[in-house]
């Protein structure tokens, strides 16, 4: 892994390892809580994170690894369902750590050159698939922050 790409999947390597602290000890109604006017459920912002680490990959590579009907659930802007539309937490868990693999293999074998060119698909706000892997680093720290604030809210020990 060349050192630009490396530093990125540093990035997201942590994020990860920060769901799994920040989701340890929840529990049946807890993924779906809204505490404190937050507005995203846990289950929500793990769904969510899944289906973004799609879209950062099809930028990157211009392959679709989208789960079928996910986008309607965890899109951007969604609004909160019932908890039975939701698929089960470990299918959720299994999607997520996948998409984290497919980041990963795509950075393995990166070049600096690679990664300072254009995206595979047109977007306006990525240029070059280091600004997409920018943007995936920002977007993974957002949702684990509010994960974290989710955690205490419902009343879970403190973990640091």
């Amino acid at each position: 892994m060349n050192p630009a790409a490396s530093a990125f999947w540093k990035g997201l390597e942590r994020s990860n390892t920060f769901i799994g602290w920040f989701t340890k000890g929840m529990e049946g109604d807890d993924w779906f809580q809204r505490p404190g006017g937050i507005p995203s459920s846990a289950i929500w912002i793990l769904g969510h994170l899944a289906s973004s680490r799609s879209y950062f990959y099809l930028c990157l590579t211009g392959k679709e690894t989208f789960e079928p009907g996910w986008g309607e659930l965890f899109g951007m802007g969604t609004e909160q369902r019932d908890p039975s539309d939701y698929p089960p937490l470990e299918e959720i868990r299994t999607v997520l750590d996948a998409r984290l693999a497919d980041l990963k293999a795509y950075l393995e074998t990166a070049s600096v050159e690679d990664m300072e060119g254009p995206t595979a698909i047109q977007q306006p706000d990525h240029e070059t698939k280091a600004h997409v892997l920018a943007m995936a680093i920002a977007h993974e720290a957002h949702h684990t922050g509010t994960l974290s604030m989710i955690r205490r809210l419902l009343g879970k020990d403190r973990l640091f």
